[in-house]
């Protein structure tokens, strides 16, 4: 990640949309990416929209993270056809990537995983049971979190540090996160 990006990216968290809009910029006349792209066109909106900017980043991210095919044109057709409800169209396109993702792939949205962990009694037995065949979708935040926390308490403090860096990009502000990066540091 360039330096450009991880700046802009801190601005657009911390609701500085012009700032953020510059280092966008930046980014994508040093070397084009669709994260600068699209945080470019969330700081526009961002001046005159800021709550719904930050949930479609935040949207974009878990979107990107999942490995969601054509999260970018669906953040940017999001962004087209503000004049309905935000939240409602996001949701609508995300539901409808995640559940073609879950109907091609050996994945499971986390919600399932969760029913095996309680039928199993037991989150690292669940999670040894899926680690190398099945991947995990997680479509929010506190499900994000929630997992990270059940890896540290688990021992698998190894494998969350490989989201961490992701997880603080995306949420740097969010003290439940922050407990947790300081609760693997002990």
């Amino acid at each position: 990640m360039n330096k450009y990006l991880k700046r802009a990216i801190q601005n657009f968290n911390e609701k500085k949309f012009d700032t953020a809009l510059m280092n966008f910029s930046f980014a994508l006349k040093e070397k084009y990416s669709d994260d600068a792209k699209i945080g470019a066109m969330l700081s526009d909106l961002g001046t005159n929209k800021p709550n719904e900017a930050l949930a479609l980043f935040e949207y974009y991210m878990i979107a990107k993270h999942a490995e969601i095919k054509n999260s970018q044109q669906l953040i940017e057709e999001i962004i087209d056809a503000l004049e309905y409800s935000v939240e409602e169209i996001s949701n609508l396109y995300l539901k409808n990537e995640i559940e073609m993702k879950l109907d091609e792939e050996n994945v499971i949205a986390y919600d399932d995983f969760r029913k095996i962990v309680a039928d199993k009694n037991s989150f690292k037995e669940a999670f040894e049971d899926i680690m190398f065949s099945t991947k995990v979708i997680i479509q929010n935040k506190n499900d994000f979190i929630d997992f990270l926390e059940q890896l540290i308490d688990n021992g698998y403090k190894d494998i969350s540090m490989n989201y961490f860096e992701s997880a603080i990009t995306m949420f740097p502000n969010d003290q439940r996160l922050l407990s947790l990066v300081e609760k693997v540091k002990q």
